[in-house]
């Protein structure tokens, strides 16, 4: 074989050491270049993963709670806690109070005997609404009821809250977030507000069947039965009360008094509020009038009530309640509240009030006006009140050129009023002079000679320095009588005891539980 044919055959056979090494070093160079690759890809899908997780991505769907056959995402959860959330804290804001902002829920105790924090009970209340939410709704589809029926009214409030969020200088989206928190979105909202719609229609219409299934006799039942009639009868009352001189604790250096000496001076105290007690109640049974007697001991306004009246005993000071209950009409009787005093009571009457509520159209229209930087109503200016008291005055024009009747004014309600109830003609019904509407309204209703069909118009002004009201102009239509004021409450407290019976047995179906997901939640 010769030279040359044997190189061809070791050619042929395989690479040269020199080449082998080459093709290894490439190999290595492959190797390494498919494993940074590899880590690249791995490292950008970490990035991408922190970004997802920090945007709420993973939260806002993980499972926070099951209801029924139901499981709840950490968003729609998230809506019914921090609703709770801002709920208690309206209410609290209004005697001062409120959530401790630098803390967490988690971290500030709502029950220290049940070891429950805040963010227990918020999470307690938000399944307790979901809960309830649910339960409607399904009974609302189930009667018949569809989405469509309160679409209107979802739209409605979905550009209430965007108008809201605008004027707070929010976008649509981040108000949402801002107020039911960071996993809330657009698409959730309006889920969870066409639900929320549904199961009031279906809570309104079972509660309008309950009401209106009552009979005389029902209602009168339930006033005999226990002790119902005490919190239905109307009570007129007077009394006196002497409170002991304050005893100091301390002498004129700061130091503190003996404490036997001390004890004697109360018992002291409470003797001479006894005399004046003793003294005054004579005075009244000799036919003194209580207003003079009042004067005579220099009482506070605090200290006396001179022929009041209230609805219920809820409204008499608990220590002379049941005396006053036992006590015959126009004697006179002493109670001792312990050391904190003695009352002198009369009664003067007790009865059940069957005088008649009214029934009332009205179309409201507002003024226009402003906050100022705390907060409080700036009155609408001369030209808002002017162009509320147009379209007041255009409005009873409408009407007067028409046929006068309910029906025609109703029609006007629901076109024109500023009130918001657009589907009800302007309607309120079984109110009395006691209800909590505003003076002027009330007035005019029960002015004496009033009659079914007499309209009028009536200014109304908020309070001053107020953080809440309205300015505007009623034009009011009055419809007539309904049943009396005891018969309405009785009949009102019939219908929520029925009510949350039906409710409670309702919601059985929809147990519910916390998982992994609401741990996010007041943290």
């Amino acid at each position: 074989m010769s030279a040359s044919r044997e190189k061809k055959q070791r050619q042929s056979a395989g690479p040269s050491e020199k080449a082998l090494q080459a093709q290894q070093q490439q190999a290595v160079r492959k190797r390494k270049t498919i494993i940074y690759t590899v880590v690249g890809v791995v490292v950008a899908g970490l990035v991408a993963a922190l970004l997802i997780w920090n945007s709420g991505f993973f939260q806002a769907r993980a499972t926070a709670a099951t209801v029924g056959d139901t499981t709840l995402s950490t968003a729609e959860l998230s809506y019914y806690y921090y609703a709770a959330r801002t709920q208690y804290n309206s209410y609290m804001s209004m005697f001062g109070g409120g959530l401790d902002s630098t803390k967490s829920d988690a971290e500030q105790v709502f029950n220290e005997e049940e070891n429950k924090s805040y963010r227990d009970y918020f999470l307690e209340t938000a399944l307790s609404n979901v809960q309830r939410d649910m339960a409607l709704a399904a009974e609302a589809l189930k009667n018949g009821h569809t989405e469509a029926e309160v679409k209107e009214d979802v739209d409605a409030q979905i550009s209430s809250v965007k108008a809201q969020g605008a004027s707070y200088g929010y976008g649509y989206s981040a108000f949402l977030k801002a107020n039911f928190g960071p996993y809330m979105s657009a698409g959730l909202y309006k889920q969870i507000v066409t639900r929320s719609l549904l199961a009031n229609l279906a809570e309104t219409e079972k509660r309008e069947t309950l009401s209106n299934g009552y009979t005389t006799e029902d209602l009168e039942a339930y006033y005999g039965e226990d002790d119902h009639a005490d919190t239905y009868d109307t009570f007129e009352y007077s009394y006196l009360y002497f409170i002991p001189e304050t005893v100091e604790t301390k002498d004129k250096d700061g130091n503190d008094i003996d404490e036997d000496k001390l004890n004697t001076e109360k018992e002291l105290a409470l003797a001479e509020a006894k005399t004046k007690a003793d003294e005054a109640l004579k005075a009244l049974k000799d036919g003194d009038k209580l207003a003079d007697v009042a004067k005579k001991y220099e009482l506070e306004e605090s200290s006396f009530a001179d022929h009041t009246i209230t609805v219920g005993t809820s409204g008499i000071p608990s220590a002379i309640q049941d005396k006053l209950l036992a006590l015959k009409e126009g004697t006179f009787e002493l109670v001792e509240n312990g050391e904190s005093g003695y009352y002198v009571i009369t009664l003067h009457s007790r009865e059940r009030v069957e005088e008649p509520t009214k029934d009332v159209r009205h179309i409201l229209a507002l003024a226009e006006h402003t906050t100022d930087s705390d907060g409080k109503l700036v009155a609408p200016t001369d030209e808002a009140w002017a162009a509320a008291k147009e379209k007041i005055d255009a409005i009873v024009a409408e009407f007067e050129g028409g046929d006068k009747s309910e029906d025609s004014f109703a029609k006007l309600a629901n076109e024109k009023s500023d009130d918001g109830n657009g589907t009800t003609g302007g309607l309120y019904t079984k109110i009395d002079s006691a209800d909590g509407y505003v003076s002027e309204f009330l007035d005019w209703i029960f002015e004496d000679g009033r009659k079914p069909g007499d309209t009028g118009v009536v200014q109304h002004s908020a309070t001053e320095g107020a953080t809440s009201g309205y300015y505007g102009y009623h034009f009011m239509y009055l419809v007539g009588d309904n049943e009396a004021r005891w018969a309405r409450d009785v009949r009102s407290a019939l219908t929520t005891q029925d009510l949350n019976a039906w409710s409670e047995d309702l919601i059985k179906g929809f147990e519910t539980s916390l998982s992994d997901g609401a741990n996010v939640l007041g943290r």
